[in-house]
């Protein structure tokens, strides 16, 4: 009898390859387990068990593994069981999910080495300079292709390593490299045999001649825990050592040393807080959410901005600790993170973890580690979009906040998912119930709520009796023929800040733009400039005087003449976050003020530490585009401010209107949300618009009610379904001729609606053309039929020579 395991590959495959395996691999494996395996003619990668079975493949003979990386499953059955649903309704690779889900540091691929070959003559006459120097380096030690690269100067060597090959000079081998280290510390402790009165004295006799070694095993007598052992960095800060006195008194038997594995997440250790008492209007919610819960596994918690949500979801939270049960809080940005981790450490101590992708490799190998045993520091992770895929086993609960948020979609790479609906489908799979917290819940969700799928329970007033913002329009077409513009301020604003300055208020002001400008335009011949490889123009940086793309990346310094017409007058058009914060250090030099975006949030504490000097009052003013609007709790912020908001109402988007409520009702919900009552001035030229009212009077019931009949008739969700088909090529007729097949293919076999094929507003990036297909079908029984229609006709197009090279994407849900 024959032994096989099919392997997940992290590479985009239809399907697992098998592999042989003998009797006892066979035993000892189970479907988790990590494996080393050849795929190709001479590449290793790290592979995942996923079945065990005796069935030989027909269409090729297994290979045998290579090595067994560990000696425990690192995925258990119900993540594997995760991921299948995950390919099937996203129609991603497993080998994809498993690139997503796993740690990198897991993902070990094979390094090529190359070796002289030994006892062979070289003719050294008849070698190039390079090949020369190759062989020479050879002689001391196996290279890496990038030594010989480095060796040869040049970026490409296969064909200089192809001649040394073929005359038996040299050979290649592969080698896995090991990429997760475990931290180690050192630390010291006094031998046990001085560890006595009587020892400790005759030692002390003993090191009367040696001041400085006396002195240190005083100091560390003294520094010594209850375990004897002291980090040695410690040692460090409070004693005068070197590493010559610490070797001499390891030789004597003095004091021992050993290295200790940690975690490289080490939490900042916050002193517990006491447990709030939750408002007669909490209590009431929270007894509503644990009755609907009886009969219902997701409850939509709506409760407006500053309502106390997070207190309630403490206290469920809590219920799962005393069962031991493992709590997953799901975050739309990383930059919640910080106040939340706070929040929880100070209610739950050591018990909370973090995981996101500012992290380096090795955290998140120790992150996953912690939830894969179940360790005590690790029963509330708190994460973003990417903690679905974490090694749970006794998931009791999982919160999402702030679940109508954008930043839970997955646009790119694959797998294209939508984290709030896996962590549904994730809870379902664990038997575990699952709270959606939200001030403006998606539509999605809240027809969801209509149809009696999910619990609702409302929570319509603010913490402490705190009121609601006072919000209000101004009129930017007024200002402008008025001149009553400073800037970018008109005279409202601008006076309500310096009012707002003077009380020792903090101020939010928001725009969704990073940069300083999206356009630098021509004067005299209305030019452009545009990124060389994308569709787009190029947006301007002030702080290194760089006109950049935010697609690509390509970047050039700021021309001083216009590269069409010469001309010098050159004007910026537009507003980025990085011009309203030079406009307020202009008109407000006694403000201190910082800018929250992608640019100044790029390093692993950034968030954390901009968050930290707003919380603390050092900034007076923060500037800072949709993250500046989710979910941050600042007591002292007294006026919000929008400086226009007519980019997210005119955006070319089904969802446009809103996505424009929701984020203008949560940054005006940063506002006043202690005793006194806040301000939000929202800048447009458009005043009138009813999106602007709805959030003026606060009415999400009316926004709901107009964008169901606009869905309902115009057949988008939540009543139709959408599934998004991008093809890219570097040539612009094959993408559309491929689009255009693929449309034709669809069409023969789908009665639904199939828009397209149209280019994107962005039709070029990274210089391949982009052309997009959109599949709308009723939120039925029908969605299986046309998912297996589309799967069958990217199968037959990846058969046609002509289209090889164009990449499709496909994206369930692109919303």
């Amino acid at each position: 009898m024959q032994f096989f395991i099919d392997v997940l590959l992290p590479l985009p495959l239809p399907k697992a390859f098998t592999y042989w395996v003998d009797e006892a691999e066979f035993d000892f494996l189970d479907p988790g387990f990590r494996v080393a395996v050849p795929f190709g003619k001479n590449k290793l990668y790290t592979g995942l068990v996923y079945k065990k079975h005796s069935l030989a493949p027909q269409a090729y003979t297994p290979k045998p593994i290579e090595v067994i990386l560990e000696d425990h499953p690192i995925v258990n059955i119900k993540q594997l069981h995760f991921w299948e649903w995950m390919s099937d309704y996203y129609r991603s690779t497993l080998g994809d999910i498993l690139r997503a889900a796993l740690p990198s540091a897991f993902l070990l691929t094979s390094e090529t080495f190359v070796s002289r070959v030994k006892d062979i003559d070289i003719e050294w006459d008849e070698l190039s300079d390079e090949a020369y120097l190759v062989l020479e380096a050879l002689e001391q030690r196996d290279l890496l292709i990038e030594d010989i690269q480095a060796i040869a100067q040049r970026k490409t060597v296969l064909s200089l390593l192809q001649v040394l090959i073929e005359k038996g000079y040299v050979q290649t081998q592969q080698s896995l490299k090991e990429k997760y280290k475990p931290k180690k510390n050192r630390y010291l402790r006094i031998h046990p045999d001085h560890t006595s009165d009587e020892s400790m004295g005759l030692l002390f006799d003993q090191l009367k001649r040696a001041p400085k070694q006396s002195a240190f095993v005083l100091g560390l007598y003294q520094l010594k825990t209850e375990e004897e052992w002291v980090k040695l960095s410690q040692l460090k800060k409070q004693l005068s050592l070197t590493s010559g006195l610490i070797r001499t008194l390891l030789d004597k038997g003095v004091i021992e040393e050993r290295w200790m594995q940690e975690d490289r997440l080490l939490l900042k250790k916050i002193s517990a807080d006491t447990k709030p008492m939750l408002s007669s209007a909490q209590q009431i919610a929270l007894n509503e959410v644990r009755a609907q819960w009886n009969d219902k596994e997701v409850v939509l918690l709506e409760g407006v901005t500053s309502s106390g949500k997070t207190e309630l979801y403490f206290s469920l939270i809590e219920e799962q600790l005393k069962k031991e049960k493992q709590v997953l809080f799901l975050l739309p940005e990383i930059s919640l993170t910080a106040q939340m981790v706070q929040r929880l450490q100070k209610r739950f101590g050591e018990q909370v973890t973090v995981f996101h992708s500012k992290f380096s490799i090795h955290e998140r190998v120790e992150v996953w580690q912690n939830i894969l045993h179940n360790s005590p520091k690790a029963r509330i992770v708190l994460g973003a979009r990417s903690a679905v895929f974490l090694p749970f086993s006794q998931l009791g609960l999982v919160v999402v906040d702030e679940e109508h948020e954008v930043s839970f979609k997955q646009f790119d790479p694959a797998p294209r998912y939508q984290a709030r609906d896996a962590a549904i489908v994730l809870a379902n799979q664990h038997k575990c119930k699952l709270l959606l917290g939200s001030a403006t819940p998606s539509i999605e969700t809240r027809f969801n709520v209509e149809r009696k799928k999910y619990g609702h329970v409302r929570l319509l007033e603010r913490f402490g009796e705190a009121l609601l913002p006072l919000v209000q329009t101004i009129d930017l077409k007024e200002a402008h023929k008025k001149k009553e513009m400073k800037g970018l301020f008109s005279k409202t604003l601008f006076e309500a800040i310096e009012n707002c300055l003077l009380a020792k208020k903090q101020i939010i002001l928001f725009q969704n733009r990073r940069g300083y400008a999206p356009l630098l335009e021509c004067h005299s011949c209305g030019h452009v400039p545009q990124c060389t490889n994308c569709d787009v123009s190029l947006t301007y940086h002030q702080y290194n005087h760089q006109l950049r793309c935010h697609y690509c990346g390509y970047h050039i310094a700021k021309p001083l003449q216009c590269a069409v017409c010469t001309s010098p007058s050159l004007e910026l058009k537009g507003t980025g976050t990085q011009q309203i914060e030079e406009q307020v250090q202009h008109y407000f030099p006694q403000a201190k003020v910082e800018r929250m975006d992608w640019d100044s949030t790029r390093g692993k504490w950034s968030f954390e530490s901009i968050i930290e000097r707003f919380t603390t009052g050092e900034v007076n003013v923060l500037v800072g585009t949709q993250m500046v609007t989710k979910g941050l709790d600042f007591k002292n912020v007294g006026l919000v401010g929008v400086i226009n908001a007519d980019s997210l109402l005119f955006f070319p988007d089904f969802r446009a209107h809103e996505r424009a409520f929701q984020l203008l009702t949560q940054v005006a919900g940063r506002a006043g949300r202690s005793n006194e009552q806040g301000s939000v001035m929202i800048q447009s030229f458009s005043p009138a618009h009813p999106v602007l009212q709805q959030v003026i009077q606060t009415d999400y019931e009316a926004l709901y009610a107009q964008q169901i009949h606009e869905r309902r008739t115009f057949d988008y969700p939540p009543f139709f379904r959408l599934i998004k088909i991008s093809l890219k090529s570097r040539d612009y007729q094959k993408a559309q001729q491929a689009a255009q097949w693929l449309h034709d293919v669809l069409a023969q076999h789908l009665t639904t609606p199939i828009l397209g094929p149209v280019d994107p507003m962005v039709a070029r990036v990274r210089n391949q053309y982009i052309k997009q297909l959109m599949l709308k079908y009723p939120d039925n029984n029908t969605r299986k039929h046309v998912k297996d229609v589309l799967s069958n006709a990217l199968k037959s197009i990846e058969a046609i020579g002509q289209f090889r090279s164009v990449k499709i994407n496909v994206d369930v849900d692109p919303f």
